[in-house]
């Protein structure tokens, strides 16, 4: 639950050149084109190393719901927001394919994630809100 009107919270979650406002690791976004079906850059900073790759946006769907693919790490991601009352639930889920070793270390990794996610954006929320 974040205690924001639904379009501060889409504004943060559905334009995702302010993703490194909230979304830790997240360093930095590129992205010339915001619809469904394009691609952007991102840099994120990982346990091992800071990585640039390829996001694809999947389904963008206004004040509704995000989801989102890497097509270098497997990694996806999506957001749905419902607004309660003078707030918004929002239903993060948070994925990788992983191969080999990877495989057994990323459900903890992704569990971590996507808390840290979800309070960043309750924070970036509150501060958008001052």
């Amino acid at each position: 639950m974040v205690d924001a009107p639904v379009e501060t919270v889409w504004a943060l979650i559905g334009d995702v050149r302010r993703h490194p406002e909230w979304w830790p690791r997240v360093e930095e976004v590129e992205c010339d084109l915001l619809e469904e079906g394009c691609t952007y850059r991102q840099v994120t900073n990982t346990p091992r190393k800071t990585i640039e790759t390829t996001i694809s946006i999947e389904r963008l769907d206004d004040c509704h719901e995000l989801s989102v693919r890497c097509v270098d790490t497997g990694m996806h991601a999506q957001f749905i927001l419902t607004p309660v009352r003078d707030g918004t639930f929002v239903d993060g889920q948070l994925g990788v394919e992983p191969g080999g070793v990877d495989r057994l270390v990323a459900p903890m990794f992704v569990r971590r994630w996507i808390a840290q996610s979800l309070d960043g954006l309750r924070r970036a929320a509150a501060e958008e809100q001052r």
